[in-house]
């Protein structure tokens, strides 16, 4: 099988750009803290990211019948962690001159991206299909990897520096409360369509 550059970009750019944990929870701490003190979380994520890619091209190399399984008890732990970060977001504090008491953290990113079953499955569906080729190669497989992760940096940036820019727009306190209990929304309603699947 051959690397296609066109279908993998479009899977990968769809599959990126869409709300997810990932996306929503850093448009969230954007929105209440800034890029700047969001970054550290956007790179708990993409370091996440870097892991699950390697653990993913090792499975999809000779263990992919495992991954059902595994998936099965993955969703109920990325589930609850999702749980987690919606009461985390729903405790952001909307009041600018005040102390930000919820601080968006390397570790919460990081694991947010271990546990996330989105990110298995679409790790899964790109070594097993788009980049099949470079599970022979080490190096390979690692850069991909490596790619793979700053692309989903510069995604979930994206989100950030979205949420960040509707700070400086949404000056209404109320309003900021209901836009971040809009994006807790979106994280419950990814938990609970992760446990129905």
């Amino acid at each position: 099988m051959t690397f296609e550059l066109v279908p993998f970009l479009t899977f990968a750019i769809v599959t990126s750009i869409t709300p997810g944990p990932n996306n929503i929870s850093s448009m969230a701490f954007c929105m209440s803290q800034g890029y700047k003190k969001t970054v550290p979380y956007i790179l708990g994520i993409m370091t996440g990211t870097f892991i699950v890619m390697l653990i993913c091209a090792s499975l999809s190399f000779g263990l992919s019948a495992l991954i059902p399984e595994i998936a099965a008890y993955l969703k109920y732990i990325g589930a609850a962690y999702i749980f987690y970060l919606a009461y985390k977001m729903s405790k952001l504090n909307v009041d600018v001159t005040a102390d930000q008491s919820v601080k968006s953290k390397f570790m919460d990113g990081a694991i947010l991206q271990l546990v996330n079953p989105k990110a298995i499955f679409y790790g899964m569906t790109i070594y097993s299909t788009f980049f099949y080729s470079f599970l022979q190669n080490k190096i390979h497989l690692s850069l991909s990897a490596l790619l793979l992760a700053m692309f989903t940096f510069t995604m979930v940036s994206s989100w950030g520096l979205f949420g960040a820019a509707l700070k400086h727009y949404l000056k209404n306190k109320i309003v900021k409360r209901i836009f971040i209990l809009i994006m807790v929304g979106g994280l419950i309603f990814a938990a609970i369509d992760i446990l129905l699947k």
